[in-house]
C-alpha cells in the first residue's frame, strides 16, 4: 500500500505538501496531518491546528496514524 504523507486543511478542502502552506490557506485554518493512499482516499487524520492554536504535533500524529493504519490493515 503507497501512503502519502500530507497536510489536509479542513475549510478548503484541500491537501498541502508543508503545515505553513496549509496553515496560510484560510484566516481560520483548521490543520489536520493526514495519510491518503495513491488514489487519494483520505486513511486516517489528526488534528494538527485549530482555534488559531497548535493542538497537536508532527510526530505524535504520525505515530497514532501508524496506530490507526496497522490496526485497519489487520
Amino acid at each position: 500500500m503507497n501512503i502519502i504523507k500530507t497536510f489536509y486543511e479542513e475549510r478548503t478542502g484541500l491537501f498541502y505538501k508543508t503545515l505553513k502552506m496549509a496553515k496560510s490557506a484560510c484566516k481560520h485554518p483548521y490543520v489536520y496531518r493526514a495519510w491518503i493512499d495513491g488514489g487519494g482516499r483520505i486513511l486516517g487524520k489528526y488534528a494538527l491546528y485549530a482555534y488559531g492554536d497548535t493542538v497537536g504535533t508532527i510526530s505524535r500524529a504520525d505515530e497514532e496514524l501508524a496506530k490507526r493504519v496497522r490496526h485497519d490493515v489487520n
